[in-house]
């Protein structure tokens, strides 16, 4: 079950967690768009001493596809992941 969700700013990932998560065992699930953002979200909790910090590769949306498109190459969504539109 989701516990805790909150959107993070582009900058400033730890800054805005630590203060809410003091316990550094417990997991991280890190997820945007592309997985390029999240990615660096999880490394720098990571260098920060969280020890639990997962990416989901390629994030919602995916890589770009041939016609310069998201959704469809790769991604949360293409994979048919369960998701919902809030």
């Amino acid at each position: 079950a989701l516990e805790y969700y909150r959107r993070l700013p582009a900058e400033g990932p730890v800054a805005a967690l630590s203060g809410a998560l003091a316990d550094k065992e417990a997991p991280l699930l890190f997820i945007c768009r592309s997985g390029a953002r999240s990615a660096a979200a999880a490394k720098a909790m990571t260098a920060a001493g969280y020890s639990t910090c997962l990416n989901v590769a390629d994030g919602f949306e995916g890589p770009l596809d041939a016609q310069a498109k998201r959704g469809t190459a790769g991604g949360w969504k293409a994979a048919g992941l369960p998701w919902r539109q809030t």
